[in-house]
């Protein structure tokens, strides 16, 4: 009956094998002579078909009754105890319960390693643990090497399509993945899902593998094709896991994506029937309920449904303070969420509440320089900031205190993100040195984490240039602006929009410093390359015209800066600015103080 249960498991008959599974133990518990190992056989069997079936707390459950009757029957050094400890690990990273996950996949590489008499496919399982724990870990390159070697090895094993060596390309492409390397990922990712979708057919795995695929097609901005796969990947997952506790967090992650590729609709509909399945499931006070409230909320909020949100925030406030108590860190998470949503409404002094209460019990449980109470006090200043609170150190303290934890923790990008908040402060107070000192700092970074000659670092020259232009630094300012120029051109090719805009910038530069024959060459450039690339008018294409009527003005040209101005006025009005804007009327006070501008009367 044992043998017939791990049949009908591998053909998918999940509740049939548990019936085998379960009269094997009712035998065997009722036996006068139990036969402890026969025991634990079936209740790992029983434990993999409830893991099949996403009931996590059963299946770990019977892997741990299987594991002690093992342990009593064989001892913990017999290699028999190491397929328990696999499943286990499985268990606890589908629980998100990493640590423990290490500990299993290691214990299951000793045992294994007990063995005196290990074969090919032995190694290969090993080779293969081996590289999950380094992925876990975060070693990402050991990761990628014990999954290359696992591969040769299945591959010279199994010589064609298989579902190991189908799980091991889909591993190998989460790693790359992690790593940046979005095409080898994608390689990897279609290899895998080429060989389950012949394994396996409409199969949650293939889900799986479609939805990694859209995440990378994301990262690429091939909108198109994310969608493709994240469709498909929701159609299967939504077929097979109907009501099974697997398709709440399947749902979310779905969302999520949606959401990043602006399907806001998909979006909000899978939020909601997570939503609905976790209370189904769990009933309405349960973490994971608590947890897709502020998902939902925090979507709600990106989407400019401030009310809707305010109650996601609210109802996940009271569900985490009715299991965990007003002060956890759990219920500061949704009030720092709900304050960065009053902060975009406008309202100012409930944010402050929110944020305020989030940060005094982040720094009570989680310690002073935790990474969220560094995104707390730096949400802090940017509120203050956004209030105008900027002549004292309302702003600049808590971004200070920002700085110096997000320094300590590493991530760069949050402490860019302090950086140009702290810039800000400086910029709206006029004290240019410090901010260009500020952005200074945030060029070196993006050249640490980049190099040379990428594109944000040209973004961070131009930025740069910018506060050393308003703050009276021309020379310095053209020196940045040659260098974001030369980066563009490098890596777009010297006729491309974003070469133009820095054209642009150059010729005001240079039109300032009255040096008229490099500016008319370069705002000439700016309008050639606009004219091939058939952009459409905007403002900036109005100012160039204005620009560079009023250096036609300065030599001599006056009856073509009239012809420019009047083309800025015609963009200005096709984008519908007021007849009353500033802009317009400086225009027409410049048409009317030049030759020819009687013409306008």
């Amino acid at each position: 009956m044992l043998r017939i249960g791990n049949i009908l498991l591998c053909q998918g008959e999940v509740t049939k094998a548990l019936d085998c599974f379960s009269e094997v133990l009712g035998i065997g518990y009722a036996s006068d002579n139990v036969n402890a190992v026969e025991v634990a056989n079936a209740l790992y069997g029983r434990g993999c078909a409830q893991f099949c079936g996403f009931h996590l707390a059963d299946a770990m459950k019977s892997f741990s009754e299987s594991l002690n009757w093992k342990l009593a029957a064989l001892g913990e050094d017999d290699p028999g105890l190491a397929c328990i400890f696999y499943q286990m690990a499985h268990v606890y990273l589908e629980q998100s319960e990493t640590e423990e996950a290490i500990t299993c996949f290691e214990e299951y590489a000793r045992l294994q390693k007990l063995e005196t008499q290990r074969n090919l496919h032995d190694n290969a399982e090993i080779c293969y643990a081996e590289g999950i724990v380094a992925k876990l870990k975060g070693r990402q390159d050991a990761a990628l090497s014990f999954y290359q070697q696992a591969l040769a090895m299945f591959a010279t094993l199994f010589g064609g399509d298989h579902e190991k060596v189908a799980s091991i390309h889909f591993d190998i492409g989460c790693v790359y993945s992690a790593m940046g390397n979005y095409e080898d990922a994608l390689s990897h990712f279609q290899n895998c899902l080429l060989q389950r979708r012949k394994l396996l057919g409409s199969h949650v795995d293939v889900a799986n593998t479609l939805y990694e695929m859209a995440s990378i097609y994301s990262q690429q901005d091939s909108v198109q094709l994310a969608v493709k796969c994240l469709t498909e990947s929701d159609r299967i997952w939504k077929a097979k896991l109907k009501n099974n506790e697997k398709l709440t967090s399947v749902l979310v992650l779905s969302a999520k994506l949606w959401k990043s590729l602006q399907c806001y609709q998909a979006a909000e509909e899978n939020f909601e029937k997570a939503l609905e399945h976790a209370i189904s499931l769990y009933g309405q006070e349960h973490e994971l309920v608590s947890s897709i409230l502020l998902s939902l909320g925090e979507f709600l909020q990106e989407i400019n449904q401030i009310q809707q949100s305010l109650f996601c925030f609210d109802e996940s406030i009271h569900v985490r303070t009715a299991l965990h108590g007003a002060d956890s860190p759990n219920v500061a998470e949704v009030e720092y969420s709900k304050g960065v949503a009053l902060l975009f409404q406008g309202d100012f002094e409930a944010a402050s509440n929110c944020l305020t209460r989030a940060l005094t019990i982040r720094q009570k449980h989680l310690g002073p320089m935790d990474g969220a109470v560094g995104d707390t006090l730096n949400t802090i200043g940017f509120l203050q900031l956004r209030m105008g609170n900027i002549s004292g150190q309302e702003a600049l303290d808590p971004l200070t205190e920002a700085l110096e934890i997000r320094r300590a923790i590493g991530n760069m990008a949050k402490v860019i993100s302090t950086l140009q908040n702290i810039g800000s402060v400086y910029k709206k107070r006029k004290e240019y040195d410090s901010c260009i000192e500020i952005h200074s700092e945030i060029l070196s970074i993006r050249q640490d984490e980049f190099g040379a000659h990428d594109l944000c670092v040209a973004d961070a020259w131009i930025n740069l240039a910018n506060l050393q232009t308003s703050g009276g630094r021309l020379v310095e300012a053209t020196v940045s602006y040659e260098e974001a120029l030369r980066i563009r051109t490098l890596v777009k090719g010297y006729n491309h929009m974003s070469v133009a805009q820095v054209l642009f910038k150059l010729g005001s530069l240079n039109l300032r410093q009255n040096n008229y024959t490099d500016a008319k060459q370069l705002f000439e450039e700016y309008m050639r390359i606009r004219a091939e690339e058939e952009a459409d008018p905007d403002e900036e294409m109005a100012q160039a015209l204005t620009l560079m009527g009023d250096l036609q003005k300065e030599t001599g040209e006056k009856s073509k800066a009239q012809i420019n101005w009047s083309s800025a006025q015609e963009i200005y009005q096709q984008l519908d600015y007021p007849d009353s804007h500033p802009k317009l009327r400086k225009l027409r006070a410049r048409q009317k103080a030049s030759p020819f501008g009687w013409l306008l009367k």
